[in-house]
């Protein structure tokens, strides 16, 4: 009797070991939703690097399926939805796609806000948005990381900008709402446009030119469709943001150990990471644009100092919008230039 009591027990204890072990095998898998290329930068040293390091750190319990180019369907614009919905666990999106959803982050893309090197605004974005926007615009989200481009300029096909008067009658392409106003604050007329339509607007002079950062016109070859490039020297006008965002619901459905996973590989160090790669192309595409006869243009600190007084009414725009949505626009402004300063925004 003894002995069955024991083998009862053994019995017993294994079914209910059955389901634990069940358990720390499972594998979770995870939906991955973005606008962009499979060719681009966004997935050859990020987003398909990230999931490849995702799934060898959980020992394979975590997959992560990419879907590049929008291949779930809808517009780029509906990316954060599909996010909240939880069509996908995981999206990589820009704010400007989706206008007034990100507003509080679109403060960091407004001219002269930026420090020049992808690196260094990471940095600065990250811990903008971490300690600010968290409990408003992200609530729900689970940030990944949040990056910026390198830095971003005037890119004309025609007409060369050296001055703020060179501005009048453009048609400049523009990513978001106020870089948008900023551009009509300098006297020109901004068009949204789809990045991948960039170069036939160009070629067919439906644009005078567009207002993009360094890295992106070499694999786009828009340095074929742009004969001036006008920067400040060193900082460019702004920095564009590079969102990656998962659902806080799919976060959370994970075990903890596979959430440490996710944590290990996301926030201010990936960020930072990310900025780093993303300036490494800057030079490269440089010596594109100079090898097809391009001129690059400096522009004086002198003349800077005009262009920034005059893109002051993009600045009231968003602090006013800011302030509409019950948050302190002017406090919040304030918070961005304090923290890009501290990570090499000229003053």
């Amino acid at each position: 009797m003894q002995r069955r009591d024991l083998m009862g027990a053994g019995l017993a204890l294994g079914a209910l070991a059955a389901p634990l072990v069940a358990r720390a095998q499972q594998v979770f898998t995870l939906r991955l939703h973005s606008f962009s290329s499979p060719t681009a930068l966004d997935h050859t040293i990020h987003l398909d690097r990230w999931a490849e390091r995702v799934n060898q750190q959980s020992q394979g319990r975590i997959v992560i399926q990419s879907f590049p180019a929008m291949q779930l369907g809808g517009q780029p614009r509906d990316l954060p939805q599909q996010l909240e919905d939880g069509v996908v666990d995981i999206i990589w999106t820009v704010p400007g796609f989706t206008p007034g959803r990100f507003m509080g982050t679109e403060g960091l893309e407004m001219p002269f806000m930026n420090t020049g090197r992808s690196a260094t605004m990471s940095q600065a974005a990250y811990e903008y948005v971490s300690q600010n926007l968290a409990d408003t615009e992200y609530r729900g989200i689970k940030i990944i990381s949040i990056h910026s481009t390198d830095r971003a300029l005037i890119h004309t096909s025609r007409r060369p900008v050296r001055t703020l008067e060179d501005f009048r009658g453009l048609r400049l392409r523009v990513a978001g709402r106020f870089i948008g106003e900023a551009v009509t604050a300098m006297g020109a007329t901004p068009v949204g446009i789809p990045l991948g339509g960039v170069y036939e607007a160009a070629s067919r002079n439906q644009v005078d030119g567009f207002l993009i950062n360094w890295a992106i016109t070499q694999p786009f070859r828009l340095f074929e469709v742009s004969k001036y490039h006008s920067e400040p020297p060193g900082v460019g006008l702004f920095q564009g943001m590079l969102l990656t965002l998962m659902n806080q619901r799919s976060y959370m459905r994970l075990p903890p150990e596979l959430r440490a996973v996710i944590d290990a590989n996301s926030g201010a160090a990936l960020s930072k990471q990310l900025g780093e790669a993303w300036d490494t192309q800057t030079q490269p595409a440089i010596d594109a644009a100079r090898n097809a006869g391009n001129e690059i243009i400096e522009i004086s600190p002198a003349e800077m100092a005009r262009w920034r007084t005059a893109v002051a009414p993009a600045y009231e725009a968003w602090m006013g919008e800011m302030t509409r949505r019950n948050r302190n626009g002017r406090q919040l402004f304030e918070t961005i230039q304090t923290i890009t300063a501290r990570y090499g925004r000229p003053t």
